[in-house]
């Protein structure tokens, strides 16, 4: 049994600052095993899209790289690109990204922020999956196979797709080429609600292969060369787009046996960051972002990304909602409501149950205060 450490999320006194909040996880003996002298450090965060509002400050992945480094070791920051054609959709417009939201490569990082699958988000090589029932294998990037060690820091928001977007989807999604990302979309099926939509044309400039189109002043969608990017999904403002449930618990199946191919071939340790802070019903893939749902609730710190994820959704869960968010609308303020399930339709459980089945990590930790 493992151990999940839970950071509060006040901070009543300069002791408590979000620096001394990261000082405490170096404190940690599963946390300092990544953090070797000489070792390369792979810190990979949730790079959000242009519009997301509540993305984690550069702060925090500043003073987790200085503190890195003064451990001699050397951390490069890392996430990777999106199917869609939004702000990081591909080499150029990332690294323009990265400064424009406060990133700045050369100053605050000493020049190592860099792309997992490179600037064409296709560098990396086609692994083995083992264990599950879908993937024999899938394209991880190749700064992750090259690095030592790595940590993984989620930014923990709602999930459309896994109810929650926490460790195991930062792990299984975010660390892949195009073409490995794609091979764990390919068992949705997109729906267009020709009824609700208005053919305001949103959708358009974000669709990168034409399946979505405008004819004659209506939207019109072919499925035959949609590539399921899901960034309609994302981005239409009149709900128009949904995703058929029948492939939906393949697809947490799938992320999850991803996540295990990915973990496998880092070789050294891992150690998972959940910031339970300005949780939104929107990942941090989507171009706006809702306010937060939940209070923030702190840091969550484990070696295992199952303990990591399934506390925090019980956290969530057992959290009081926050007045006039979306959990006000949907009547889950009160404490123990599945807030996670109400936003989204689903619910993380499955996935983890899955991932805990194939040998990912397991539900049962002990749980221990860290101030």
């Amino acid at each position: 049994m493992g151990n999940v450490y839970w950071i509060k999320g006040r901070s009543q006194n300069i002791y408590r600052s979000v620096m001394a909040d990261i000082d405490a996880l170096f404190r940690l003996n599963e946390f300092s095993a990544t953090v070797h002298p000489d070792a390369t450090v792979a810190i990979k965060f949730n790079f959000s899209e242009m519009g997301y509002g509540h993305y984690l400050p550069p702060v925090i992945l500043t003073t987790l790289f200085e503190k890195a480094r003064n451990d001699g070791a050397k951390p490069v920051l890392t996430d990777g690109g999106s199917l869609f054609k939004g702000s990081r959709h591909d080499g150029y417009s990332w690294n323009d990204a990265l400064g424009i939201m406060g990133y700045s490569n050369g100053e605050l990082f000493q020049n190592q922020i860099m792309q997992t699958a490179g600037y064409t988000s296709e560098e990396g090589n086609f692994w083995p999956a083992d264990g599950g029932e879908h993937l024999a294998g899938v394209d991880i990037g190749s700064l992750i196979t090259d690095a030592s060690h790595m940590i993984v820091v989620s930014h923990v928001t709602a999930h459309p797709l896994l109810g929650l977007g926490g460790a195991l989807y930062n792990l299984g999604l975010g660390l892949l080429t195009n073409s490995g990302k794609l091979k764990i979309h390919g068992c949705l099926e997109v729906a267009h609600d020709k009824e609700k939509c208005d053919s305001c044309g949103v959708c358009l400039s974000f669709c990168p292969t034409g399946a979505l189109s405008n004819e004659n002043g209506t939207v019109v969608y072919k499925p035959q060369i949609c590539n399921r990017c899901l960034g309609c999904l994302f981005v239409c403002p009149h709900n128009a787009i949904r995703i058929e449930e029948a492939g939906i618990a393949e697809f947490q199946e799938t992320v999850a046996e991803a996540a295990q191919a990915v973990l496998n071939r880092v070789r050294g340790n891992t150690f998972f960051i959940n910031f339970i802070k300005s949780v939104t019903p929107q990942t941090d893939e989507y171009p706006f972002s809702d306010v937060p749902f939940i209070p923030d609730l702190g840091i969550i710190g484990s070696d295992d990304p199952v303990a990591a994820d399934w506390a925090t959704t019980q956290m969530i869960k057992q959290s009081p909602g926050v007045a006039g968010s979306i959990a006000q609308d949907l009547n889950v303020l009160e404490k123990g409501s599945d807030k996670l399930k109400a936003i989204t339709g689903q619910s993380p459980e499955h996935m983890l149950t899955y991932a805990e089945q194939i040998g990912l990590g397991s539900r049962q930790f002990d749980m221990l205060m860290n101030q």
